[in-house]
């Protein structure tokens, strides 16, 4: 059975910190520790009881210091960041999109579904690798920046271009859902629709490469 004295004394160390307040940045970091510790005069405890009290206080602040500092010091991993584009590696971009968007036309009937097609494009991640037409609008903010550049018709060549992207994307995508009960579209339907909007996007393309 433990005495009053014993009693008192695990009472006055388990009380030695309140409250503990630590905040953190946002890099893991602790920027503010605060202990308050609590002193209290035992009542009836006797000399022996006290030095233990004393011990079980240090060894609890022991404790939660090292959990706290274990806490606080975690590294936090960072995201990578995109290398900036440069004129250079925009154009690289920009031509290589150009032969993806001939390849995919030339090998249309082999590509696949409306997924495989949205690949090619850029604007579905499936498997490894991704399309050079993934962010192309990113190439073409650092493309008209450059003074060789016709400033007006880049940015409007490049608008019609985003937006054939978006409706040769928006065929394929509907492909994945056609058929089914009733009387619904076949999916080559839109495969065929979505066909034609790349052969536009080809078109536009070969009008963006002659202003560069």
């Amino acid at each position: 059975m433990v005495s009053s004295g014993v009693a008192s004394a695990l009472a006055l160390g388990a009380a030695a910190i309140s409250p503990l307040a630590v905040a953190f940045t946002s890099h893991g970091q602790m920027i503010q520790s605060k202990t308050v510790l609590l002193h209290a005069a035992p009542t009836s405890a006797t000399s022996s009881d006290i030095m233990s009290s004393d011990s079980s206080r240090r060894s609890f602040l022991s404790t939660i210091a090292t959990a706290t500092t274990s806490a606080a010091f975690i590294p936090l991993q960072s995201a990578n960041a995109a290398a900036p584009l440069t004129q250079d590696t925009a154009r690289t971009q920009w031509n290589s999109s150009v032969t993806t968007i001939n390849s995919l036309l030339k090998n249309w009937d082999n590509v696949g579904g409306g997924d495989a097609i949205r690949k090619e494009l850029g604007t579905a991640n499936f498997g490894s690798g991704i399309s050079p037409l993934y962010q192309i609008e990113k190439a073409f903010k650092i493309i008209r920046d450059d003074d060789n550049v016709d400033l007006v018709e880049f940015t409007e060549q490049s608008e019609e271009f985003l937006a054939c992207l978006a409706r040769a994307d928006t065929m394929a995508y509907s492909a994945n859902f056609a058929g089914g009960s009733g009387k619904p579209t076949p999916p080559q339907v839109y495969i065929d629709k979505a066909r034609k909007e790349v052969e536009a996007l080809q078109t536009i393309a070969k009008s963006i490469s002659a202003l560069l």
